[in-house]
């Protein structure tokens, strides 16, 4: 299988709100179509497309959209892909229909087309696999969020979504931003002492170390983005980078 890190998370909060930069992955299995697990945000639509095309991959040859929980900056790109099967856990539909009012993060007008593409599997119980790829439910953050847990490399992978968002929440156990403190530690601790590798939902790709009984991180990637600005100086832009 390939996987192809579209989008790495970046943590960022602005005087305007949360900037909602998620992770977004795309799986090639050995056989079947391709995969993608989330979906990046609304206004990564025309990059999330580049990035495919660059990889020779027409949105419409995705088979198959796996989206971790409904929040805005992971699932709302889904119409992009009118071919897929999408796969979204039965917890996270509860959720979204009893609390998606309270909770703002969820886009809660765009499930009842997503429901109506007659498209939608909805998953059940802790675990299971789509397309031969396991999941396991990783609640805290939403009651449903789903992570996928997989051996790549000889080594394991989990993509956690926003189950564990950053690397500091993976180090303390403890996560910011969720629906049930005791749900998210529980399961960070699972995707812990799972995985040796693990794609967070607004940080890098940490690797998980393990020597003599201890347990440390080490950050595999620097999360960065770069944002142009209008400049009156010779006329040309001005690039600002931000790095983790």
């Amino acid at each position: 299988m390939k996987v192809d890190i579209l989008f790495e998370g970046f943590p960022g909060k602005s005087s305007r709100g949360f900037l909602g930069w998620s992770s977004c992955v795309l799986l090639r299995p050995d056989h079947g179509k391709p995969m993608l697990f989330d979906t990046a945000g609304f206004n990564e639509r025309y990059a999330l497309l580049s990035k495919l095309a660059k990889l020779g991959i027409d949105a419409d040859e995705i088979g198959s959209v796996f989206i971790s929980h409904f929040h805005f900056d992971h699932a709302v790109n889904y119409p992009l892909f009118s071919r897929a099967q999408f796969y979204l856990h039965e917890e996270e539909v509860s959720h979204v229909q009893k609390n998606g009012r309270a909770d703002l993060a969820i886009p809660a007008e765009m499930y009842q087309a997503l429901h109506g593409t007659g498209r939608l599997t909805l998953l059940a119980g802790s675990e299971g696999e789509v397309q031969g790829i396991p999941w396991r439910l990783t609640p805290g953050h939403t009651p449903g969020l789903c992570s996928l847990f997989f051996r790549q490399d000889g080594q394991n992978w989990v993509l956690a979504s926003d189950a564990a968002k950053n690397r500091y929440e993976l180090l303390s156990e403890k996560a910011a931003m969720t629906w049930d403190d005791d749900a998210s530690t529980k399961s960070i601790q699972a995707i812990k002492a799972w995985a040796d590798i693990v794609v967070t939902g607004h940080d890098g790709i940490i690797k998980i170390v393990r020597e003599r009984g201890d347990v440390h991180l080490e950050p595999l990637t620097t999360p960065a983005v770069e944002i142009t600005l209008p400049s009156e100086q010779n006329g040309e832009p001005a690039v600002i980078s931000l790095k983790l």
